[in-house]
């Protein structure tokens, strides 16, 4: 009777033991599971939807801010530091999670770097130019509301978004009028130019293999 108590109690140590890995197993299986992939296409589906959307705001915000600030809407400008550049190399070889990370990343900067442009408008226009300001107050929100998203997305990956301590755009140099005017043009078009890149990022997501597929051409519209 003794042996045989030893024995029932013995599995119960080594189901004990295997916890830990059998509940990160667990972890991996939902993130596959059939609810999970519905999800995970119902997010990117709104999440390209919002995009498009962002897309289409910024262009029109490019066209009053060029207005407003006086600025060639043909200007070229350098590339400017701390803003994240939409192009990547070997884009049909990333992962679904290398997708989402470069996205969120770039986003956090966007929101940065737009929060000092609105900063930078109120202080040189104050109310005089009320409707740019509201115009770059609503591509905030809309790009804050898209880092949500990829958050939320990437949770559901299994795998929660960085941190940000640290992980914010380098400070900005002390810049002229002018140069601070071509920076927000810069930043602005380089946002547009994402905003196509989201909406390939989330397509490949949405699809059941892993992330593939021809790189993008920036200049199509989601």
């Amino acid at each position: 009777m003794h042996q045989l108590s030893k024995g029932l109690s013995s599995p119960g140590r080594r189901r004990a033991g295997s916890w830990v890995p059998m509940t990160a197993a667990w972890a991996m299986a939902a993130a596959d599971s059939p609810s999970a992939a519905l999800r995970r296409r119902d997010l990117c589906s709104r999440g390209i939807r919002l995009a498009g959307k962002m897309r289409s705001d910024v262009v029109d915000l490019l066209d009053t801010y060029v207005e407003r600030q006086g600025l060639d809407a043909s200007a070229s400008v350098a590339a400017v530091e701390g803003v994240p550049v939409a192009a990547a190399e070997r884009w049909d070889e990333q992962t679904g999670t290398q997708r989402l990370l470069e996205n969120l990343a770039a986003y956090r900067a966007f929101r940065a770097l737009l929060a000092q442009m609105l900063e930078e408008q109120r202080e040189q226009l104050g109310e005089a130019d009320a409707a740019l300001g509201r115009a770059l107050a609503a591509v905030l929100l809309q790009v804050s509301a898209f880092t949500y998203h990829l958050e939320e997305l990437l949770r559901l990956e299994s795998r929660g978004p960085p941190s940000e301590e640290g992980a914010g755009p380098p400070p900005l140099p002390h810049l002229g009028l002018f140069e601070r005017k071509l920076r927000g043009l810069g930043v602005l078009r380089e946002l547009a130019q994402w905003a196509v890149r989201s909406a390939r990022d989330l397509r490949q997501l949405a699809k059941p293999g892993p992330g593939s597929g021809s790189a993008p051409s920036l200049a199509e519209s989601p």
